[in-house]
């Protein structure tokens, strides 16, 4: 995997940039500092998208808070890894869901025209980040998953980034709970690291892998899907990297001090 690179600079033939959000361009409610110069001037030279693991949220709503964070963006690129699990669900004919998730991802998957079921009688088990997981849900899903039903997660991460340098349980502890009770793992995982979200996007924007940049935080997450769909990556902070297909920098603006440097 090769970075766009001449005589040791980072030149932009690729046409699209992918950035993760949480921990890259925002913790919580507040921007990551440099992350709304570094996105304008990004278009200057490429397309931009966003996309994150977060199922909680409907892309509107992720729409809205970089709205408010005044980093500029359009809603129709916005990818999350609940909405590809919706996409997922309809491209397999997977109707008929018991969902762990929040309340906007029940919302979100009803107005998408699939049904869901709160009890065993559902077909299949899908595990979105969930505050209100309990003991009960996990024996649900194991007796649907039991039964023949697919087992279908968001995404396996353990833990997320928010403000004050303050880790929460991420949806990882959900699935893991059930993977455990169950035997084993789940059927299919849409998030990162897997390429299912940067696939979708590269086929959407009409981009090969080598013309999409994938620019996030996480050298096992980000970078790792990045690297599986042989596509150039960006790494901001973390402990250093020697990986060819990656470039590293301390944060959002020393990355963009150097495009600066090398226009």
């Amino acid at each position: 995997m090769i970075l766009f690179r001449k005589k040791d600079r980072m030149t932009f033939p690729c046409k699209l940039i992918a950035f993760d959000l949480d921990g890259t361009l925002y913790l919580g409610e507040q921007a990551v500092p440099g992350a709304i110069d570094l996105v304008q001037d990004i278009r200057r030279r490429a397309r931009v998208v966003f996309f994150t693991n977060n199922s909680t949220k409907t892309p509107r709503q992720i729409f809205e808070k970089l709205c408010r964070l005044q980093i500029e963006c359009a809603p129709e690129e916005i990818y999350t890894s609940s909405f590809a699990t919706i996409s997922y669900l309809q491209e397999q004919a997977l109707n008929r869901i018991f969902l762990v998730g929040s309340s906007d991802f029940h919302e979100e998957m009803t107005n998408y025209g699939i049904t869901l079921v709160d009890n065993e009688s559902a077909e299949h088990v899908v595990v979105g980040l969930d505050s209100g997981f309990t003991y009960q849900k996990i024996a649900i899903a194991l007796s649907i998953i039991l039964r023949g039903g697919r087992f279908i997660a968001c995404n396996e991460d353990a833990s997320f980034p928010v403000e004050g340098k303050k880790v929460m349980p991420g949806c990882g502890a959900m699935v893991g709970a059930i993977a455990a009770a169950v035997g084993r793992r789940p059927d299919f995982i849409v998030g990162k690291p897997h390429v299912y979200m940067l696939a979708k996007i590269s086929r959407e924007h009409g981009v090969q892998p080598d013309e999409l940049m994938v620019v996030g935080d996480s050298l096992t997450s980000d970078m790792a899907m990045a690297r599986e769909f042989r596509s150039p990556g960006v790494l901001i902070g973390g402990p250093l990297v020697i990986d060819p297909g990656i470039r590293q920098f301390k944060n959002l603006e020393e990355f963009q001090e150097y495009l600066r440097r090398n226009e």
